[in-house]
C-alpha cells in the first residue's frame, strides 16, 4: 500500500512542481525562483518514466505535447530536462514488451496532449462556457487515459496518475491565481 501511496505522491509532486515552476516564470516573473520547482519536476518526471513503460509512454507523450506546441519558451525549462536524463541514467528505462503497441499508445497519447495544449491557448481567449472549462482544464488527455486504462489494464495505473499529476498542477495554479489576487497585480496585461 505504502508503494502505491509513494508512487502516486511522485504523480503529484510532479504536477504541483511542474506548475510551480511555469507560474514564477509567466505569472510572478520571478525566473530566478523557477529552477527549484522545475529541478523537482524533473527529477519527479524521471523517476515516472524509469517506473513502468506506461507511466514512460504517458510521460513522453506530455512531454512530447508541451515542446512541440511551444510551451517549453524558457531556459529554465531546460534544467528539468537534465535531471530527467541524469535519473534515467541512473534508474534505466522499462522495458517495453510491445513495441507497436506502446508506439501507438504514445501516439493517441500524443495527440490527446497536442489538442489540449491547442484548446488550452484558445480558451485562454474565451470568457465562459463549457469549451474554455473544458480545454482549461485539459480533460482531452484526461479522458484518453482512463479510455486507454480501460481498454489497457496495464496502463490503468498511470491513468490514474495522470489525474493525480493534474490536481497537483491545478492545486498551484490555483494558489497562484490567489496569490496574484491577493497582491493586486499580474505580469499580464
Amino acid at each position: 500500500m505504502i508503494e502505491w501511496a509513494v508512487y502516486y505522491a511522485i504523480y503529484w509532486i510532479a504536477g504541483l512542481s511542474l506548475k510551480i515552476g511555469d507560474d514564477l516564470l509567466d505569472e510572478l516573473d520571478r525566473p530566478k525562483y523557477a529552477w527549484a520547482p522545475l529541478t523537482i519536476a524533473g527529477a519527479s518526471f524521471g523517476l515516472l518514466m524509469s517506473a513502468s513503460q506506461w507511466d514512460l509512454a504517458l510521460i513522453v507523450s506530455i512531454i512530447i505535447g508541451v515542446v512541440v506546441s511551444g510551451k517549453v519558451n524558457r531556459p529554465q525549462f531546460g534544467v528539468g530536462f537534465v535531471v530527467i536524463a541524469f535519473v534515467i541514467l541512473v534508474r534505466g528505462l522499462p522495458q517495453i514488451t510491445d513495441p507497436l503497441w506502446w508506439s501507438l499508445i504514445v501516439m493517441v497519447l500524443l495527440m490527446a496532449a497536442a489538442a489540449d495544449e491547442y484548446g488550452n491557448d484558445w480558451a485562454d481567449d474565451r470568457t465562459d462556457g463549457i469549451g474554455r472549462a473544458f480545454f482549461e482544464h485539459r480533460f482531452v488527455l484526461k479522458i484518453t487515459t482512463m479510455v486507454l486504462g480501460v481498454i489497457v489494464t496495464p496502463f490503468f495505473a498511470a491513468a490514474i496518475g495522470m489525474w493525480v499529476l493534474d490536481t497537483g498542477y491545478e492545486i498551484a495554479g490555483r494558489l497562484t491565481k490567489s496569490y496574484v489576487d491577493r497582491q493586486g497585480y499580474s505580469t499580464h496585461p
